[in-house]
């Protein structure tokens, strides 16, 4: 019998795609992968660093695995690994720390090892190839294709260049190559990501290059975007194809925002000021009025004061958002604004705001479902319930629950007629027949 080995997933898209072709690294080696809290003969966790609370998670993935797999040894990867290397070997069971660099090799390091190893090199290696994915094996429905990795924004509060190194791009032949590994393999939705999606810029094509060519590619249904930058993307080349229901990119935007007051954002040291945000949402709703757009927000990052909070806030109501991921400032050794911790709020202050910033986010994402109600939406369908209903998801990214469709249909496009939001927060919708 072949040995099994588990793989854990933190963090962000990029991650996803990267423990998918980790796991086909590791069927090539003889493996056999299995879920995530299933027994195991070896493990893999891709952490992530981007948050204080996003590093006690790998820390404690580490340590339940650890405890039911106790004679298993466990190899650590990610951004956790890359920027806490000696942390992270101290961990039950951590018998490899590979950096993001090694990737590719972690499998290969870990089956091999036969004492504890730490290889972690300067992050910004060449991409290519060796993370590229296989041919074989079922996949989700919608998966994520890396196309992009690093950054060199900067932001004061992030650690992530550290850990993922410069702006480098894929070629456009080695991503088609991928996409149509997916599409072979089940995928019928794929979301192109990347650490900085909108610095994407290959020698034959830019990202809407790429878009038009999955928009080409044969059993693909559906074509979204990672979390894009507000001042780098080409926005009216991206809201034209979204708007066109002809074409596979899908009418949602997740948009990098992190606060809406202009003297917090220059504290950041981001590149772009509130009202460039505000001015993609107002001409994408003019655009394309059922788009659905989110975004990022960072409250009580140093020297934000009350004031200020309140101005993000208020801009964040009227913006015409759909949703918002709101985060409570993570102070970050390495990091510019580590340095300005005495000026950060405190930890009551901190919580207060971001608990009423995602109540706040909470009200903007129902009242755009409820806007929605009385539409027909092309969803496509995933996973059929016990009660017969299927889970889904509409073009403009709402989660709902279809009824009145037939089994067997898992994967496949439908139409539904949103009726209304239902105590689970997501939409309750019914099959329209063509």
């Amino acid at each position: 019998m072949s040995k099994k080995i588990s793989i854990c997933t933190l963090g962000c898209r990029v991650n996803a795609y990267e423990s998918l072709a980790i796991a086909d690294s590791a069927r090539a080696l003889g493996l056999e992968v299995v879920k995530w809290g299933e027994r195991a003969d070896f493990a893999v966790v891709n952490s992530c660093a981007l948050t204080v609370l996003a590093q006690a998670k790998t820390r404690r993935e580490i340590r339940v695995f650890a405890r039911a797999n106790p004679d298993s040894p466990i190899a650590v990867t990610g951004c956790y690994a890359q920027t806490s290397p000696e942390e992270a070997a101290k961990l039950p069971n951590v018998l490899v720390v590979a950096g993001n660099s090694k990737k590719a090799e972690v499998v290969g390091m870990l089956i091999s090892a036969d004492s504890a190893k730490v290889d972690v090199s300067p992050a910004g290696g060449k991409l290519g190839a060796p993370l590229s994915l296989s041919s074989e094996g079922f996949i989700d429905e919608r998966v994520s294709l890396k196309i992009q990795d690093g950054c060199d924004n900067c932001c004061s509060y992030c650690i992530i260049p550290r850990a993922r190194g410069r702006p480098r791009s894929r070629g456009f032949d080695e991503i088609m190559a991928d996409a149509r590994s997916l599409v072979s393999r089940g995928a019928r939705e794929i979301t192109l990501t990347g650490i900085n999606l909108t610095k994407f810029s290959s020698q034959e094509r830019g990202i809407v290059g790429v878009i038009d060519a999955l928009d080409a590619l044969p059993g693909l249904l559906r074509v979204r975007l990672g979390s894009v930058e507000p001042q780098d993307m080409p926005a009216e080349a991206l809201l034209e194809r979204a708007a066109d229901p002809s074409h596979k990119l899908q009418p949602h935007f997740h948009v990098s925002a992190q606060s809406l007051c202009d003297r917090v954002l220059s504290a950041m040291r981001r590149r772009n000021a509130a009202s460039e945000f505000l001015g993609f949402v107002a001409r994408a709703k003019s655009v394309c009025p059922d788009i659905s757009i989110g975004a990022d927000i960072i409250c009580a990052h140093p020297f934000e004061r009350d004031c200020d909070y309140l101005e993000t806030k208020a801009a964040m109501l009227s913006s015409g958002l759909s949703y918002a991921h709101v985060f409570a400032f993570s102070p970050r050794p390495g990091t510019p604004a580590f340095s300005m911790s005495a000026e950060t709020p405190d930890p009551l202050t901190r919580r207060r705001r971001s608990d009423d910033l995602r109540a706040a986010a909470a009200g903007m994402r129902r009242a755009f479902m409820e806007s929605q109600i009385g539409k027909t939406r092309p969803v496509l369908l995933e996973n059929m319930l016990p009660d017969g209903r299927y889970m889904a998801r509409t073009d403009n990214y709402i989660q709902v629950c279809v009824s009145g469709m037939g089994k067997g249909l898992k994967n496949t496009p439908a139409l539904a007629r949103l009726e209304a939001v239902g105590d689970s927060g997501k939409m309750l919708a019914s099959a329209v027949r063509a």
